[in-house]
C-alpha cells in the first residue's frame, strides 16, 4: 500500500512539476519570447541533467535557460520554490547549459540562467509565479 501511495505522489509531483513548465512557457510567450526547448537532456554520454526550458529573448537575442520550481499553495516550502536550486543542482544546470550551447553551436551568444518560482492555489486554480533573473551562486 504504501508504495502506491508513493507512486500517485510522484505522479502528482511530475504532473504540478508539467503544469509548472507551461506556465513558465507562456509567461515567456507573453514578453516575446520564443520557446525553443522544453525539458532538454544531453541523449549523448553521460546524462548531466534537464533544462526545464530553454527560450530566446527576440528583443536582444538573448538565450534564456529557466530552472522552474513549482509548489502547491501550503505545503512545505510553498511559499519559496526557488529555495529547491541549491548550489549542487546549480553546478548540473551550469554542465547542461555548457551542453546545450556546444550541440546547438551557440558558444558566442548572450545567455543567462533564471528561475521561475510558480505557487499555484489548486482551490483558486490561480498561479502566482516570480520570474528571478540571472541567478547564480
Amino acid at each position: 500500500m504504501t508504495k502506491h501511495k508513493t507512486l500517485n505522489s510522484l505522479d502528482s509531483r511530475k504532473q504540478i512539476g508539467n503544469l509548472g513548465e507551461r506556465i513558465a512557457a507562456n509567461y515567456f510567450l507573453a514578453r516575446g519570447c520564443e520557446i525553443l526547448e522544453m525539458n532538454f537532456e544531453n541523449k549523448f554520454g553521460y546524462r548531466v541533467g534537464e533544462l526545464d526550458l530553454v527560450a530566446r529573448d527576440l528583443k536582444n537575442n538573448e538565450i534564456i535557460f529557466a530552472e522552474v520550481k513549482t509548489r502547491q499553495k501550503g505545503t512545505s516550502h510553498s511559499e519559496s520554490p526557488e529555495l529547491a536550486i541549491t548550489r549542487a543542482k546549480y553546478r548540473k544546470l551550469s554542465k547542461i547549459i555548457s551542453a546545450y550551447l556546444r550541440k546547438n553551436n551557440l558558444l558566442g551568444c548572450d545567455y543567462r540562467l533564471d528561475a521561475i518560482a510558480i505557487e499555484l492555489d489548486m482551490k483558486t486554480r490561480k498561479a502566482n509565479l516570480r520570474h528571478l533573473k540571472c541567478i547564480y551562486y
